[in-house]
């Protein structure tokens, strides 16, 4: 990995922490930090171990990508926001877009609470199929409803979106107010397929226009998380 590759990886690298305990994920931090400085926060580790653990990644240097999508009333999730707003850590969180533009627009001003905190709306999950959105009413193509989001969160003030790397030549040119552009599901091209559905490289991603590149069980799952995170450095 040489330096230009190594500037990519901790400019655009969010390492999700989607571990069972606490002790594990500050140990990864420890590992990875200052290859990597940005790290996700989702549910499962928030109901677990509640703000603690966004204070454990501030003492040690890493900001926090707080990704618990919230979806409720307006007020519900602008009172959300503005009590992420109140924690050192975290420089960015999720909304869904299916929420509505009213949601957003509370949410987006709520966070405003903490100069620079980004608001960036989910479209489709990447576990999601073409056959299961339309099992629960959506008549319209995978891309289409993904798109039909994508542009009520900016309408509505979002910051950006999080949606599968494989929408971003779709989506990017639709989307001139978005200055952020999230990717889970990042995975090696030769990657064993597992809930993750649409999936890309991060060199792929990055290429495409990816902000930030998400990337879990590629490095947490590895017998060496940090050979495995210069691995990806050096495809960049």
């Amino acid at each position: 990995m040489n330096p230009d590759q190594a500037a990519r990886l901790r400019r655009h690298t969010i390492v999700a922490l989607d571990l069972d305990t606490q002790e594990q994920a500050l140990e990864l931090v420890d590992a990875l930090f200052p290859i990597v400085d940005k790290f996700k926060i989702g549910s499962r580790m928030f109901t677990a171990f509640g703000p603690s653990i966004l204070d454990a990644i501030a003492k040690r240097g890493g900001s926090v990508f707080l990704d618990l999508k919230f979806h409720d009333i307006p007020s519900v999730v602008a009172s959300a926001c503005a009590a992420a707003a109140d924690h050192e850590a975290v420089f960015m969180l999720t909304v869904h877009a299916s929420g509505g533009s009213h949601m957003i627009a509370e949410s987006v001003d709520a966070a405003k609470k903490k100069d620079g905190l980004t608001v960036v709306a989910v479209t489709a999950l990447t576990s999601l199929g073409a056959s299961e959105i339309h099992s629960f009413g959506v008549e319209c193509t995978l891309e289409d409803w993904a798109e039909q989001l994508a542009k009520l969160a900016i309408d509505a003030g979002a910051h950006g979106i999080v949606c599968s790397a494989q929408e971003l030549a779709r989506l990017k040119p639709l989307l001139a107010d978005a200055t952020v552009f999230v990717t889970p599901g990042i995975r090696a091209p030769d990657a064993v397929r597992d809930d993750q559905t649409r999936t890309m490289s991060a060199r792929e991603a990055l290429d495409a226009g990816s902000t930030y590149l998400v990337i879990g069980r590629p490095i947490y799952a590895a017998a060496d998380p940090l050979l495995a995170l210069k691995n990806i450095g050096a495809s960049l």
